[in-house]
């Protein structure tokens, strides 16, 4: 079904379209649907980028930019309306990796209630988490910190949303191996001295497992199981 916005939008580009200034007198040049129509139309050169790098850079260096303002300004009105203008920027600023308003607009999506991008199956809690665990695997293996971003969301991930298993089970995966990365930010359980660490990697990663056992954790259990004994043993360090 078309929503009531896409709908007025749709009328409001064809009367631009049929060149027709009379019914377009009424019109509040600054209104959403006007704005829509530049929009779509940037939308629609978006899509004639074939390599992702150009759509990316595209967006960091034009879009972005051009959209923000307008974004920063709805979002200050506190109106709670559709506006794809907002919701698509979102995306945009995942995929140029502005981490921090990336997720501060995404939980505000959250919190306004409002849908994803007509694109998108995905809910926003799962965006974010997926967005966020993809950059923070990257950044850990690179050696980088991942913080704050990455304890920003995993407090969500633990507390508040309801993701698919699978989702949930990476997060957890995500964060015991995290805690083995060795200097080359590689997860080696044999690279950790501190026994209190492995067990806390442990857990996370049986939690990982349980949530949803296709994970593939065991592996690594077995791997950290057999540090903390050599280390309460005293053998083979």
């Amino acid at each position: 079904m078309v929503s009531p916005l896409r709908q007025q939008r749709d009328a409001i580009i064809a009367q631009r379209a049929g060149n027709d200034p009379k019914s377009l007198k009424s019109v509040n040049v600054n209104s959403l649907h006007i704005k829509l129509i530049d929009f779509e139309a940037d939308r629609k050169y978006l899509k004639t980028l074939n390599a992702i790098a150009d759509k990316v850079e595209h967006k960091r260096s034009v879009l972005v930019p051009k959209y923000r303002a307008y974004v920063e300004a709805y979002l200050a009105k506190g109106e709670v309306f559709e506006n794809p203008i907002f919701t698509n920027m979102v995306i945009w600023l995942f995929d140029t990796k502005d981490m921090d308003t990336a997720i501060a607009w995404c939980l505000t999506a959250i919190e306004l209630g409002l849908p994803t991008p007509d694109n998108f199956r995905r809910d926003w809690p799962t965006v974010c988490a997926d967005e966020v665990l993809a950059w923070a695997e990257i950044q850990s293996g690179r050696g980088h910190s991942i913080e704050p971003y990455f304890t920003t969301v995993f407090d969500k991930v633990e507390h508040n949303w309801r993701l698919h298993e699978e989702v949930h089970a990476k997060w957890y995966r995500f964060a015991g191996l995290h805690l083995l990365r060795n200097e080359e930010g590689q997860p080696q359980a044999t690279s950790v001295g501190c026994i209190d660490t492995l067990e806390k990697a442990v857990v996370l990663l049986q939690h990982a497992h349980d949530k949803y056992d296709k994970i593939g954790v065991k592996t690594q259990i077995k791997k950290i199981e057999q540090r903390i004994r050599a280390l309460k043993d005293g053998k083979n360090l």
